[in-house]
């Protein structure tokens, strides 16, 4: 080869090796425009752009992927930066979870790619990938959906609507359908710059024509069917719900001074909030953990082979656990007192909703993060323990098997998991009750629907959700928790009634629009007054099936080079 052959060579990798780092900077920066801080919304339509070019470059080797592993890794850690924050612990579990995120970027390049093997358009290939990794990523490693393309339209109603069909899944769907049809524009103009037309170029012409005609089909449907439901109406109920939010700076391990002093501040909080309003407050909201106060709700009687164990009499470890509740109660008595005095002298105590520990010493000892519903009588008529918990924030796997990593461990990164979903009455309306992250793990909100059907119990009118999202320091996690919310209510088409410290303290409706919120770190209330809806959405029907089917398909996929070479 001569060297002007050489340099022509090389000149074209480098040419290639420019673009290739171009469309992946591109791809992570549109996604970042179009989502929190900024969320420049529009920009989600073409975000998925860039890495169907870089899909389809002529030469696409270990180190362009690798280099997207990269950029994508950035991307997560950038946008999932406030993680960091709850405990030193947490640095390594933040760049390890940005990396595994970014593998997901990684696969979708590789399965475009390789759909070309199937001569499969990639109209069809693009948003079937996307979803079914979405898919993916929201059920291995116990599951993650914040983030979700579908989450950057969250302040858009019309194109959201969809989601009480398939869940987030149909919103980024019917993004990526649209991004596949810019795409297919690109690689169509390309062609025809050409000297000559060649088959390629018609058939290039004819995916164009298609593409977009599904994309515009796709759009002016969503538009449709989102005005539709938004116009359909709600019934009143007249049940007011006091939502508390404050600020209270967070640690890992906290003193019992400390954890009064939280008690006191969101007890002060109610007692303004009532006494702000001439209406009557039906219940009030505080946010998980807040109403430990270093007093949990104690349940069980004790186990006869503990005590034995530790040479205790039984009877002495059955009069301490009801001397634990009676104290408890006595507090919630005197709580619901001066709630009721700032409620209005002639009125009743409101219900107190809040996030409370829960010990229960019925047989091994196990604890949860709870949210305990008492009643105006200082009664606790129930309470929901947490079903999903965070992995390396309230549980580290493995942890009980290898006692020497224990010592390493801070208090609160060992509680046990509830055992169902729960659903709180406020006078005439019901509450499914979700704490921290289960607003933000869609299927976990919407698989507590369907077990209460198949139960055959009445869907609950709303959702009560409570969280401490002080461990964020006011980054952009807070937003996207309240996005994760805003397609949920949508999804289970009920009303979601949020009570954070220095989080998402918000009310939104069944449409996702938020009608109330407080602004991020600061002290007050919201008043809900939930509209109730009755409809019955086909996701709480029939599931996530649709994008599991995608799931499927992605797997199918990249499993599909393995069964050849077999």
């Amino acid at each position: 080869m001569g060297t002007n052959e050489k340099t022509t060579e090389d000149r074209s990798i480098s040419r290639i090796g420019r673009l290739a780092w171009g469309t992946i900077v591109a791809a992570m920066l549109l996604r970042w425009l179009a989502q929190p801080p900024l969320a420049v919304w529009p920009l989600v339509f073409v975000a998925v752009v860039p890495l169907l070019m870089f899909a389809k470059t002529a030469l696409l080797t270990r180190r362009h992927l690798l280099a997207l592993f990269f950029v994508a890794t950035a991307y997560w850690a950038g946008s999932l930066q406030g993680l960091r924050h709850a405990n030193p612990l947490l640095y390594p579990c933040w760049v390890v979870l940005s990396a595994y995120l970014a593998s997901y970027s990684v696969l979708f390049v590789i399965l475009v790619r390789r759909s070309d093997r199937w001569r499969c358009p990639v109209w069809i290939a693009a948003p079937v990938l996307w979803v079914g990794l979405e898919c993916l990523r929201n059920y291995f490693l116990t599951g993650i959906s914040v983030l979700m393309l579908g989450h950057s339209l969250a302040n858009v109603p019309e194109l959201i609507q969809i989601a009480d069909l398939a869940g987030t899944y149909a919103v980024s769907f019917m993004i990526v359908i649209v991004n596949a049809a810019v795409f297919q524009t690109i690689t169509w103009y390309r062609q025809r710059t050409t000297p000559q037309q060649t088959d390629y170029q018609s058939a290039e012409h004819r995916q164009l024509i298609v593409a977009w005609v599904l994309a515009v089909t796709v759009v002016l449907s969503t538009i449709g069917y989102g005005r539709y439901r938004l116009n359909q109406p709600t019934r009143s109920s007249d049940t007011v719900i006091a939502l508390i939010g404050r600020n209270e700076p967070i640690e890992y391990v906290q003193t019992k001074e400390r954890e009064l002093e939280i008690f006191q501040g969101y007890l002060q909080q109610s007692i303004r909030a009532t006494q702000a309003t001439e209406d009557a407050i039906d219940a009030i909201v505080w946010p998980e953990s807040m109403m430990t106060g270093s007093l949990p709700w104690v349940i069980g009687d004790g186990n006869a082979e503990q005590a034995r164990l530790h040479g205790v009499p039984m009877s002495e470890v059955t009069a301490w656990l009801q001397q634990q509740r009676q104290r408890y109660l006595f507090r919630a008595a005197n709580v619901l007192r001066l709630l009721a005095e700032a409620n209005g002298p002639t009125r009743s105590p409101p219900h107190l909703i809040g996030g409370n520990a829960v010990l229960d010493y019925s047989g091994t000892p196990r604890g949860y993060s709870g949210l305990v519903h008492l009643t105006p009588d200082a009664q606790v008529d129930q309470w929901y323990g947490k079903m999903h918990l965070v992995m390396f924030g309230e549980y580290i796997p493995l942890v009980k098997s290898i006692p020497w990593v224990r010592e390493f461990v801070p208090p609160g990164m060992g509680i046990d998991r509830g055992d169902g979903p729960k659903v709180f009455r406020v006078n005439d309306l019901t509450l499914n009750a979700n704490i921290c992250i289960e607003t933000a793990v869609e299927r976990v909100s919407i698989n507590h629907f369907r077990e209460l059907r198949n139960q055959h119990q009445p869907l609950p009118d709303s959702i009560v959700t409570v969280t401490n999202d002080g461990w964020f320091d006011d980054s952009s996690v807070i937003e996207h928790h309240k996005r994760c919310a805003q397609l949920l209510a949508v999804a289970c088409r009920r009303p979601i009634l949020s009570s954070a410290n220095n989080g998402p303290t918000v009310w939104i409706d069944s449409t996702g629009q938020v009608v109330e919120e407080l602004p991020r770190g600061s002290e007050g209330h919201v008043l809900a007054n939930p509209q109730i809806d009755d409809r019955t959405s086909l996701v709480v029907l029939i599931g996530d099936w649709p994008a599991r089917i995608c799931a499927g398909l992605a797997i199918l996929a990249a499993s599909w080079r393995r069964r050849e070479s077999a």
